[in-house]
Protein backbone atom coordinates (compact mmCIF):
# COMPACT_ATOMS: atom_id res chain seq x y z
CA UNK A 1 0.00 0.00 0.00
CA UNK A 2 2.87 2.34 0.89
CA UNK A 3 4.54 1.97 -2.52
CA UNK A 4 1.26 2.79 -4.27
CA UNK A 5 1.00 6.07 -2.40
CA UNK A 6 4.62 6.91 -3.20
CA UNK A 7 4.09 6.09 -6.87
CA UNK A 8 0.96 8.27 -6.96
CA UNK A 9 2.83 11.20 -5.38
CA UNK A 10 5.71 10.76 -7.82
CA UNK A 11 3.28 10.73 -10.75
CA UNK A 12 1.55 13.86 -9.42
CA UNK A 13 4.91 15.60 -9.05
CA UNK A 14 5.85 14.68 -12.65
CA UNK A 15 2.55 16.11 -13.92
CA UNK A 16 3.14 19.34 -11.98
CA UNK A 17 6.65 19.64 -13.45
CA UNK A 18 5.36 19.18 -16.99
CA UNK A 19 2.53 21.68 -16.41
CA UNK A 20 4.92 24.31 -15.05
CA UNK A 21 7.36 23.76 -17.95
CA UNK A 22 4.58 24.17 -20.51
CA UNK A 23 3.37 27.26 -18.67
CA UNK A 24 6.83 28.83 -18.84
CA UNK A 25 7.37 27.91 -22.50
CA UNK A 26 4.00 29.33 -23.57
CA UNK A 27 4.53 32.40 -21.36
CA UNK A 28 1.41 31.67 -19.36
CA UNK A 29 3.65 31.69 -16.29
CA UNK A 30 5.68 34.91 -16.15
CA UNK A 31 8.80 33.38 -14.59
CA UNK A 32 12.27 32.46 -15.82
CA UNK A 33 13.14 29.01 -17.15
CA UNK A 34 15.83 28.36 -14.53
CA UNK A 35 13.10 28.21 -11.87
CA UNK A 36 12.35 24.71 -13.16
CA UNK A 37 15.20 23.47 -10.94
CA UNK A 38 13.40 24.09 -7.62
CA UNK A 39 10.18 22.80 -9.19
CA UNK A 40 11.88 19.49 -10.06
CA UNK A 41 14.08 19.03 -7.00
CA UNK A 42 11.79 20.51 -4.31
CA UNK A 43 8.44 18.73 -4.71
CA UNK A 44 5.30 20.75 -3.95
CA UNK A 45 7.14 23.72 -2.41
CA UNK A 46 8.96 24.44 -5.65
CA UNK A 47 5.69 24.58 -7.60
CA UNK A 48 4.10 26.71 -4.89
CA UNK A 49 7.01 29.19 -4.93
CA UNK A 50 6.84 29.48 -8.74
CA UNK A 51 3.08 30.15 -8.63
CA UNK A 52 3.51 32.75 -5.89
CA UNK A 53 6.26 34.46 -7.88
CA UNK A 54 4.08 34.41 -11.03
CA UNK A 55 1.15 36.09 -9.28
CA UNK A 56 3.49 38.58 -7.63
CA UNK A 57 4.96 39.51 -11.03
CA UNK A 58 1.53 39.79 -12.66
CA UNK A 59 0.10 41.80 -9.81
CA UNK A 60 3.11 44.05 -9.52
CA UNK A 61 3.86 44.52 -13.23
CA UNK A 62 3.06 48.21 -13.06
CA UNK A 63 5.32 48.66 -10.03
CA UNK A 64 8.18 46.80 -11.71
CA UNK A 65 7.87 48.93 -14.82
CA UNK A 66 7.68 52.10 -12.73
CA UNK A 67 10.84 51.13 -10.86
CA UNK A 68 12.76 51.21 -14.12
CA UNK A 69 11.39 54.53 -15.30
CA UNK A 70 14.67 56.29 -14.49
CA UNK A 71 16.22 54.47 -17.45
CA UNK A 72 13.41 53.54 -19.78
CA UNK A 73 9.90 55.02 -20.10
CA UNK A 74 7.48 53.18 -22.33
CA UNK A 75 4.55 55.07 -23.82
CA UNK A 76 2.05 54.03 -26.48
CA UNK A 77 4.45 52.88 -29.18
CA UNK A 78 8.10 52.33 -30.00
CA UNK A 79 8.93 55.83 -31.22
CA UNK A 80 7.55 57.39 -28.07
CA UNK A 81 10.03 55.50 -25.89
CA UNK A 82 12.56 57.67 -24.11
CA UNK A 83 15.83 56.98 -22.36
CA UNK A 84 16.91 59.06 -19.35
CA UNK A 85 20.68 59.15 -18.94
CA UNK A 86 22.29 59.04 -15.52
CA UNK A 87 24.90 61.64 -16.46
CA UNK A 88 22.39 64.48 -16.89
CA UNK A 89 19.42 64.51 -14.54
CA UNK A 90 16.96 65.96 -17.07
CA UNK A 91 18.57 64.88 -20.37
CA UNK A 92 16.17 62.81 -22.45
CA UNK A 93 17.22 60.93 -25.60
CA UNK A 94 14.93 58.97 -27.98
CA UNK A 95 15.67 55.25 -27.89
CA UNK A 96 16.58 54.95 -31.56
CA UNK A 97 18.93 57.96 -31.23
CA UNK A 98 20.56 56.53 -28.11
CA UNK A 99 22.05 53.76 -30.25
CA UNK A 100 23.94 56.43 -32.21
CA UNK A 101 25.58 57.99 -29.15
CA UNK A 102 29.33 57.64 -28.92
CA UNK A 103 28.96 56.16 -25.45
CA UNK A 104 29.30 52.34 -25.47
CA UNK A 105 28.24 52.07 -21.83
CA UNK A 106 24.98 53.90 -22.51
CA UNK A 107 24.21 51.78 -25.59
CA UNK A 108 24.89 48.52 -23.77
CA UNK A 109 22.84 49.56 -20.76
CA UNK A 110 20.00 50.51 -23.09
CA UNK A 111 20.01 47.10 -24.81
CA UNK A 112 20.15 45.28 -21.46
CA UNK A 113 17.14 47.29 -20.24
CA UNK A 114 15.23 46.29 -23.37
CA UNK A 115 16.15 42.61 -22.92
CA UNK A 116 15.10 42.66 -19.27
CA UNK A 117 11.77 44.30 -20.12
CA UNK A 118 10.09 42.63 -23.12
CA UNK A 119 12.19 42.26 -26.29
CA UNK A 120 9.11 41.45 -28.34
CA UNK A 121 7.88 45.02 -27.94
CA UNK A 122 11.12 46.50 -29.30
CA UNK A 123 11.66 44.52 -32.50
CA UNK A 124 12.37 47.60 -34.63
CA UNK A 125 14.91 48.80 -32.09
CA UNK A 126 16.61 45.38 -32.03
CA UNK A 127 16.82 45.40 -35.84
CA UNK A 128 18.60 48.74 -35.71
CA UNK A 129 20.86 47.50 -32.92
CA UNK A 130 22.03 44.63 -35.19
CA UNK A 131 23.66 47.24 -37.45
CA UNK A 132 25.43 49.04 -34.60
CA UNK A 133 29.22 49.35 -34.61
CA UNK A 134 29.39 48.06 -31.02
CA UNK A 135 30.04 44.31 -31.19
CA UNK A 136 28.53 43.70 -27.76
CA UNK A 137 25.33 45.57 -28.62
CA UNK A 138 25.05 43.58 -31.87
CA UNK A 139 25.57 40.33 -29.95
CA UNK A 140 22.83 41.14 -27.42
CA UNK A 141 20.41 42.21 -30.17
CA UNK A 142 20.97 39.10 -32.30
CA UNK A 143 20.70 36.85 -29.23
CA UNK A 144 17.38 38.44 -28.29
CA UNK A 145 16.01 38.05 -31.82
CA UNK A 146 17.11 34.41 -32.00
CA UNK A 147 15.39 33.66 -28.68
CA UNK A 148 12.23 35.42 -29.85
CA UNK A 149 12.31 33.44 -33.07
CA UNK A 150 12.62 30.17 -31.12
CA UNK A 151 9.66 31.10 -28.92
CA UNK A 152 7.53 31.97 -31.96
CA UNK A 153 8.52 28.72 -33.70
CA UNK A 154 7.54 26.72 -30.63
CA UNK A 155 4.20 28.51 -30.34
CA UNK A 156 3.63 28.00 -34.07
CA UNK A 157 4.17 24.24 -33.73
CA UNK A 158 1.71 24.09 -30.84
CA UNK A 159 -1.07 25.94 -32.65
CA UNK A 160 -0.47 23.96 -35.86
CA UNK A 161 -0.98 20.71 -33.94
CA UNK A 162 -4.17 21.99 -32.31
CA UNK A 163 -5.52 23.14 -35.66
CA UNK A 164 -4.67 19.79 -37.28
CA UNK A 165 -6.71 18.04 -34.60
CA UNK A 166 -9.61 20.55 -34.64
CA UNK A 167 -9.74 22.22 -38.08
CA UNK A 168 -13.42 23.14 -37.70
CA UNK A 169 -13.10 24.66 -34.23
CA UNK A 170 -13.71 28.40 -34.67
CA UNK A 171 -11.84 29.26 -31.46
CA UNK A 172 -8.71 27.40 -32.62
CA UNK A 173 -8.99 29.04 -36.05
CA UNK A 174 -9.23 32.49 -34.43
CA UNK A 175 -6.23 31.74 -32.22
CA UNK A 176 -4.21 30.57 -35.24
CA UNK A 177 -5.08 33.73 -37.19
CA UNK A 178 -4.24 36.02 -34.27
CA UNK A 179 -0.90 34.28 -33.77
CA UNK A 180 0.13 34.50 -37.44
CA UNK A 181 -0.86 38.17 -37.52
CA UNK A 182 1.42 38.83 -34.55
CA UNK A 183 4.24 36.64 -35.93
CA UNK A 184 4.26 38.25 -39.38
CA UNK A 185 4.22 41.75 -37.92
CA UNK A 186 7.51 41.05 -36.12
CA UNK A 187 9.37 40.82 -39.44
CA UNK A 188 11.79 38.13 -38.23
CA UNK A 189 10.96 35.46 -40.82
CA UNK A 190 13.19 34.75 -43.80
CA UNK A 191 11.69 35.80 -47.14
CA UNK A 192 10.66 32.33 -48.32
CA UNK A 193 9.27 31.27 -44.95
CA UNK A 194 7.44 34.58 -44.61
CA UNK A 195 5.74 34.01 -47.96
CA UNK A 196 4.69 30.49 -46.96
CA UNK A 197 3.26 31.66 -43.64
CA UNK A 198 1.55 34.61 -45.29
CA UNK A 199 -0.19 32.29 -47.77
CA UNK A 200 -1.27 30.05 -44.90
CA UNK A 201 -2.54 33.16 -43.10
CA UNK A 202 -4.58 34.10 -46.18
CA UNK A 203 -6.17 30.63 -46.36
CA UNK A 204 -7.10 30.78 -42.67
CA UNK A 205 -8.51 34.30 -43.01
CA UNK A 206 -10.63 33.27 -45.99
CA UNK A 207 -12.02 30.36 -44.01
CA UNK A 208 -12.70 32.60 -41.03
CA UNK A 209 -14.40 35.19 -43.24
CA UNK A 210 -16.69 32.48 -44.63
CA UNK A 211 -17.65 31.36 -41.13
CA UNK A 212 -18.27 34.79 -39.66
CA UNK A 213 -17.55 37.98 -41.67
CA UNK A 214 -15.65 40.64 -39.73
CA UNK A 215 -14.11 43.94 -40.76
CA UNK A 216 -10.75 43.18 -39.14
CA UNK A 217 -10.55 39.84 -40.94
CA UNK A 218 -11.25 41.59 -44.24
CA UNK A 219 -8.56 44.19 -43.54
CA UNK A 220 -5.93 41.55 -42.72
CA UNK A 221 -6.93 39.44 -45.71
CA UNK A 222 -6.78 42.32 -48.19
CA UNK A 223 -3.50 43.67 -46.82
CA UNK A 224 -1.82 40.28 -47.11
CA UNK A 225 -3.19 39.70 -50.61
CA UNK A 226 -1.78 43.08 -51.67
CA UNK A 227 1.60 42.25 -50.13
CA UNK A 228 1.71 39.07 -52.22
CA UNK A 229 0.41 41.01 -55.24
CA UNK A 230 -2.64 38.75 -55.51
CA UNK A 231 -4.68 41.57 -56.99
CA UNK A 232 -7.51 39.44 -58.34
CA UNK A 233 -8.28 37.95 -54.93
CA UNK A 234 -7.74 41.33 -53.28
CA UNK A 235 -10.37 42.89 -55.57
CA UNK A 236 -12.86 40.15 -54.68
CA UNK A 237 -12.36 40.80 -50.96
CA UNK A 238 -12.66 44.56 -51.51
CA UNK A 239 -16.00 44.00 -53.23
CA UNK A 240 -17.09 41.90 -50.27
CA UNK A 241 -15.99 44.66 -47.88
CA UNK A 242 -17.82 47.27 -49.91
CA UNK A 243 -21.02 45.27 -49.57
CA UNK A 244 -20.71 44.94 -45.78
CA UNK A 245 -18.70 48.01 -44.65
CA UNK A 246 -19.26 50.63 -47.33
CA UNK A 247 -19.06 53.59 -44.95
CA UNK A 248 -15.97 52.46 -43.03
CA UNK A 249 -12.77 54.32 -43.78
CA UNK A 250 -10.74 51.10 -43.63
CA UNK A 251 -12.43 49.87 -46.80
CA UNK A 252 -11.76 53.09 -48.68
CA UNK A 253 -8.11 53.26 -47.60
CA UNK A 254 -7.51 49.74 -48.87
CA UNK A 255 -9.40 50.39 -52.11
CA UNK A 256 -7.38 53.52 -52.81
CA UNK A 257 -4.19 51.57 -52.08
CA UNK A 258 -5.34 48.84 -54.47
CA UNK A 259 -6.04 51.37 -57.24
CA UNK A 260 -2.69 53.07 -56.66
CA UNK A 261 -0.71 49.82 -56.83
CA UNK A 262 -2.59 48.78 -59.96
CA UNK A 263 -2.14 52.27 -61.44
CA UNK A 264 -5.87 52.63 -61.97
CA UNK A 265 -5.94 56.42 -62.12
CA UNK A 266 -9.55 56.81 -63.23
CA UNK A 267 -10.88 54.39 -60.60
CA UNK A 268 -8.83 56.10 -57.92
CA UNK A 269 -10.21 59.54 -58.86
CA UNK A 270 -13.75 58.13 -58.87
CA UNK A 271 -13.22 56.61 -55.43
CA UNK A 272 -12.01 59.92 -53.98
CA UNK A 273 -14.95 61.75 -55.53
CA UNK A 274 -17.39 59.16 -54.20
CA UNK A 275 -15.94 59.46 -50.70
CA UNK A 276 -16.46 63.22 -50.82
CA UNK A 277 -19.97 62.90 -52.26
CA UNK A 278 -21.03 60.29 -49.69
CA UNK A 279 -19.42 62.19 -46.82
CA UNK A 280 -17.29 59.22 -45.73
CA UNK A 281 -15.84 60.03 -42.32
CA UNK A 282 -12.06 59.96 -42.07
CA UNK A 283 -10.24 59.95 -38.76
CA UNK A 284 -6.92 61.76 -38.39
CA UNK A 285 -5.20 58.43 -39.06
CA UNK A 286 -7.31 57.89 -42.17
CA UNK A 287 -6.55 61.39 -43.46
CA UNK A 288 -2.86 60.74 -42.91
CA UNK A 289 -3.06 57.48 -44.86
CA UNK A 290 -4.78 59.20 -47.80
CA UNK A 291 -2.93 62.52 -47.55
CA UNK A 292 -1.03 61.95 -50.80
CA UNK A 293 -4.27 61.74 -52.80
CA UNK A 294 -6.49 64.08 -50.78
CA UNK A 295 -4.03 66.93 -51.25
CA UNK A 296 -3.64 66.23 -54.96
Amino acid sequence: MQWKIELLLLLLHAICCVAVWLGIRTQVLKVKKYLMFPVIFVPFWGVLCVLLLHFQICGGADNVRQAGVEKLKVKEELYKNIFVTQDASEQIVPLEDALLLNQPGVRRELIMDVLNDDPGEYMELLKKARMNDDVEVVHYAITAMVELSKDYDYRLQQIERRYARQPEDSAVLAEYCDFLEEYLEQGILEAQMEQLQRRQFIRLLQKRQEQRPKLHTGICLTENLLKLKEYGEAYKELQFMRKHWYRREEYWILYVKYCAEQRLGRELAQALAEMKREHIYLSSKGKEALALWLDA
